[in-house]
């Protein structure tokens, strides 16, 4: 069973997503987040989707965080209304929503 993220990790992971620039260097963040071993609340997924801003590294903040989220009745409400429809499309095929 995983651990729920903390509020002190959550917000410095948001704090780093932020203050990177490049696309690559959120991927690389993203995906430490999401194997680190922590559960997270739909909220905090959307959360983290917001911090990464835009892109790529968007998209794979959802996919790759929606494995650990704890209450996934919740995910198409809350995080995926943060993205345009061919981006949302394409996340529910990959995670079988």
């Amino acid at each position: 069973m995983l651990d729920p993220i903390t509020d002190k990790d959550l917000k410095n992971f948001e704090e780093q997503l932020r203050g990177v620039t490049q696309d690559k260097d959120r991927l690389r963040l993203i995906k430490t987040i999401a194997n680190d071993n922590w559960s997270f609340a739909s909220e905090q997924v959307k959360r983290l989707v917001i911090a990464a801003h835009y892109g790529e590294a968007k998209i794979q903040a959802a996919l790759l965080l929606y494995p650990n989220v704890t209450d996934k009745q919740n995910f198409k409400a809350l995080v995926l209304p943060l993205f345009f429809d061919d981006e949302k499309a394409s996340i529910c095929s990959k995670l079988n929503l």
